[in-house]
C-alpha cells in the first residue's frame, strides 16, 4: 500500500523529528521536519557520499554518524510543496523493488537528479485559466494521442510549443492544431489567419474540459506535467519536455492545483479542402491580423472517427 506523504507530514509538529516511512521497505527512508522545521526526507545507510547539490527549492545535506550516514532532502519553498510530496512518494515507490540495500544511495540520488530540474524556479508570472486549459489540452494530445501513434520521442519532437510560426504539432507531412474549450462550448476560437493555413491537410483537435471542485480527483496541470514527463525514458527527453512547457510560461506552483478539470469530450476534425477557415489569401492584403470563431456543430461532417 502506497503512503500518502502529504497526510504523513501533517502529523509532524516538532523540528528535528523523523519517522521511518515503512518498516517493510528495504531502505531506511525517514520523513519529518529538519532542524529548521522544513519538511524533509532522508536515507540512512552505509554509503560513500558523492557531491549532490540542491536548488533554491530543495536543500541537500549529508551527515556522517558512527552507526550510519544520512542524505537529506529538505523543502525550502512551500510554494512547491505539492511537487515535493510527489518527489517523496516517487523515491519511496521506485526503490521498493531493490534487491540489495547497498544500491539504495545510488538509486536515491539518481532519482533526485531526474527530479532536480522540476525544482528550479524561474519566478515567472502565473498562467491565466485559459492558458492553463490550453497547455492541458496540448499535453493531453501529446501524451494520450500522438505518443500512442508515433511513440513518445517522435511525438515530443513534433510539438512546437511556443514557436508561433508553426502548428502545435507537425509530423509526417501533416499537422494538428489543438484547442481547449469549456464543456458545452458551441464554438472554438481561431486566433490568427495563419493558424489553420497549410497546403498540406491537417487536423483540429478540440478538448472540452469541465471545471470541478478542488476535492475532485481530476486533471490538474501540475499532475499532468509530471505524468507526461515520466513517460519519457531518457533524461534528455524529460529535459526537452520540461523546456517545452517552460516556454509556455509553466513552472510548478501549488496555485495550479486549484484548477481541477474533468475531460468531458474530445473531437478531432480533418482540415483540408472545404473546411471553413480564413487564411491570408482569403482576405484583403490590408488585413494583417484577424481572429474568428468556428461553429462546432457546422464542422461535424469533418469529424474524424475514433
Amino acid at each position: 500500500m502506497s503512503i500518502n506523504v502529504k497526510e504523513a507530514f501533517e502529523r509532524f509538529n516538532d523540528a528535528n523529528f523523523f519517522s521511518r516511512v515503512d518498516n517493510q521497505h528495504i531502505l531506511e527512508l525517514h520523513i519529518g521536519l529538519d532542524d529548521k522545521g522544513q519538511k524533509a526526507i532522508e536515507l540512512r545507510a552505509a554509503f560513500t557520499p558523492r557531491k549532490v547539490t540542491g536548488t533554491a527549492a530543495i536543500e541537500v545535506n549529508q551527515f556522517k554518524k558512527p552507526e550510519y550516514n544520512t542524505i537529506r532532502f529538505s523543502l525550502c519553498d512551500e510554494e512547491v510543496s505539492g511537487l515535493f510530496y510527489m518527489f517523496c512518494e516517487d523515491l519511496i515507490e521506485e526503490t521498493k523493488g531493490l534487491k540489495n540495500r547497498d544500491e539504495g544511495y545510488t538509486a536515491i540520488i539518481n532519482r533526485f537528479f531526474q527530479w532536480k530540474k522540476m525544482f528550479v524556479s524561474a519566478s515567472g508570472a502565473l498562467l491565466t485559466e485559459p492558458e492553463i486549459m490550453g497547455l492541458i489540452g496540448e499535453i493531453l494530445y501529446l501524451k494520450d494521442h500522438l505518443s500512442q501513434k508515433l511513440g513518445p520521442y517522435d511525438a515530443l519532437k513534433s510539438w512546437s510549443g511556443q514557436e508561433l510560426t508553426h502548428k502545435d504539432f507537425s509530423y509526417n507531412n501533416t499537422w494538428t492544431e489543438v484547442k481547449t474549450v469549456k464543456s458545452g462550448a458551441q464554438t472554438v476560437r481561431i486566433s490568427s489567419l495563419e493558424q489553420l493555413e497549410s497546403d498540406e491537410p491537417g487536423s483540429l483537435a478540440v478538448f472540452m474540459l469541465e471545471k470541478m471542485s478542488m476535492a475532485y480527483n481530476g486533471i490538474t496541470l501540475n499532475k499532468l506535467v509530471v505524468e507526461a514527463r515520466n513517460q519519457f525514458s531518457s533524461e534528455e527527453d524529460r529535459d526537452r519536455f520540461m523546456s517545452k512547457v517552460a516556454m509556455q510560461g509553466y513552472e510548478y506552483k501549488n496555485y495550479y492545483d486549484e484548477f481541477v478539470y474533468e475531460l468531458s469530450d474530445y473531437m478531432e476534425y480533418r482540415v483540408s479542402e472545404g473546411f471553413p477557415r480564413l487564411t491570408p489569401k482569403d482576405v484583403a492584403p490590408a488585413i494583417r491580423k484577424a481572429a474568428y470563431d468556428i461553429s462546432l456543430a457546422d464542422i461535424k461532417p469533418f469529424e474524424i472517427d475514433g
